[in-house]
């Protein structure tokens, strides 16, 4: 009998397919894996929420107590350490029952502090930090993770990083670079508006830039491939981060529309589709749909749609024109690879700008506007009616310094 041999490129096509469709192994799965014995006599702190599970889907917390691991206490960010907390909503602090020892504290985060106080560290050795962040820098569990680096650092306490893929990491980094006489909770690292990093390589580019006397460590994923999204080959399992981003499709679409949230413009609350379309009862659909054909943008398509904000409990308690019928535009993204959401972020401001002049308005004046941007350079430029090319460029010009230096943090291909 003759065996046939493939071709040798046909060989090396399986190889890489094999390869590509192998389970990501994200941080927390690596450190209970190699044991990290190291760990197990330090008294720690966990800062997570939800998003914090293994391969298995079991809560972090969970597996490291039942690994031997001495959790201390939790540290909750915005939406709470359940994720159920709508935006902005206040997260007081509680207790946690655990089967393994006495009840275990949880620190709110986005209460009456942002920043771990020296109480809450003065009986832990280290904060590990293990959550799922978007990789647009307004969403605020970065902000989070780097005011408790800053703790950690002042109190000489250690910093671990459990990482987990950036969701959108195949998008390039865009939009402006922070400019910190606009820093505040929603724009607090100084990196571009799509920073395309994830949390464990950002803590390196934070340490490197900021605090450098931090003790840092980084568990590292094993299999992560930063060209691909987090849905593809089924990279891991998705649980919403917060209560309006439910979709990979939304996180791309976020840096996008959520500029939208400092203007009269709806960006979908209370629909099941949030950050995917946007609307107002005053807006003339057929005129922005136009006037956003007309900027030929890549991977995007677009259509005029009806909808009706509702009261969602947990998602959106006062969504703009709560029951009120909206004339908007749903956004598809076509092809991921080529979209560039900054770009249609600015695109739809422009059109709204142009096509509802007496309609359309910042609120606060532009200040929340220029709070999510990180900058008062895109409110101008937009009321400047400068080119969409204009503003690309100026953006790119002002993060030339991360784009020099970002790939050095990089610890994936």
């Amino acid at each position: 009998m003759k065996l046939r041999l493939m071709p040798f490129f046909t060989v090396l096509a399986l190889l890489w397919s094999a390869g590509a469709m192998a389970q990501v192994k994200v941080g927390l799965d690596v450190l209970l894996e190699h044991g990290a014995p190291e760990l197990k006599s330090k008294r720690l702190g966990l800062i997570t929420n939800a998003t914090g599970v293994d391969a298995k889907g079991e809560a972090n917390y969970m597996r490291l107590l039942q690994s031997g691991f001495r959790i201390e206490a939790i540290f909750a960010p915005e939406h709470g350490f359940l994720t159920h907390e709508e935006a902005g909503q206040p997260i007081q602090s509680s207790t946690l029952n655990s089967p393994f020892r006495q009840p275990i504290p949880i620190f709110s985060l986005y209460g009456k502090t942002k920043k771990p106080t020296p109480e809450m560290l003065q009986n832990l050795d280290a904060l590990l930090f293990d959550i799922q962040d978007i990789g647009t820098r307004c969403y605020t569990y970065i902000s989070t993770m780097q005011l408790a680096m800053e703790a950690c650092a002042e109190q000489r306490k250690e910093f671990i990083v459990l990482d987990r893929p950036n969701p959108i990491a195949p998008i390039a980094p865009q939009g402006f670079m922070l400019d910190t006489a606009y820093r505040s909770f929603v724009g607090y690292v100084e990196v571009p508006f799509v920073h395309g990093l994830t949390v464990g390589e950002l803590a390196l580019f934070i340490q490197a830039q900021r605090l450098p006397t931090l003790q840092l460590r980084v568990v590292r994923m094993q299999n992560f491939n930063r060209q691909r999204f987090f849905d593809d080959d089924s990279l891991v399992q998705l649980i919403p981060p917060s209560p309006n981003i439910t979709s990979v499709e939304a996180m791309i679409l976020y840096p996008a529309l959520v500029h939208l949230e400092g203007t009269n413009i709806s960006e979908g609350r209370g629909t099941a589709t949030p950050f995917e379309l946007f609307g107002a009862p005053f807006l003339d659909a057929e005129k922005v749909l136009t006037e956003l054909q007309s900027f030929h943008l890549a991977g995007v398509t677009f259509d005029t749609v009806s909808f009706v904000p509702r009261r969602l409990t947990g998602k959106a308690s006062h969504p703009k024109f709560r029951d009120e019928r909206c004339k908007g535009i749903r956004i598809r993204v076509t092809h991921r690879h080529q979209f560039q959401p900054f770009a249609l972020g600015a695109a739809i401001l422009l059109a709204l700008y142009r096509t509802h002049p007496h309609n359309f308005r910042w609120l606060d004046g532009g200040k929340s506007l220029d709070r999510i941007a990180g900058t008062n350079r895109l409110r101008l430029l937009i009321e400047q009616q400068a080119s969409l090319e204009i503003i690309l460029q100026e953006s790119q010009n002002s993060r030339a310094y991360y784009e020099r230096i970002w790939q050095k943090y990089r610890l994936y291909d």
